[in-house]
């Protein structure tokens, strides 16, 4: 006798059959899953899973617990309504600080590593003289 496994039509025909065996908690997930997102039958489930394993997702990062509670003390001060516009405005804030140090420091820190550059061109090129006078 074998078990007739009905399913909802989708939009193109299901045309391959897939047996996969679950554990109970595995099974107790896929429930939840398909009873969470309001899906028809278990196959429905394993196509939306399917079908979102597929997408291309945002990167998450985890922060830090101290930037965390940065951000939640700017929230709790009234400087942003949730913790995703606390990070905006962080970074809007940084994004700012970092063009006016561009225009600002960038130029004196060229100077700089040209100065040393030179220095550094200087003292190789007497080392070689000096080495090119030792072999005479």
């Amino acid at each position: 006798m074998l078990n007739a496994v009905r399913t909802a039509r989708a939009d193109a025909p299901a045309n391959y059959f897939l047996g996969v065996r679950l554990t109970a908690e595995e099974e107790s997930l896929l429930e939840k899953f398909r009873t969470d997102h309001k899906l028809a039958n278990r196959s429905e489930a394993v196509r939306a899973l399917v079908r979102g394993g597929t997408e291309p997702r945002a990167p998450t990062t985890e922060l830090p617990a101290t930037l965390r509670n940065e951000l939640e003390e700017l929230v709790e001060d009234g400087y942003a309504h949730d913790v995703a516009s606390a990070m905006v405005l962080v970074l809007t804030l940084g994004i700012r600080e970092l063009a006016r140090t561009h225009t600002e420091h960038v130029p004196t820190l060229r100077e700089h590593a040209r100065s040393a550059n030179e220095r550094r061109s200087g003292r190789t090129r007497a080392d070689r003289e000096g080495r090119g006078l030792l072999r005479r």
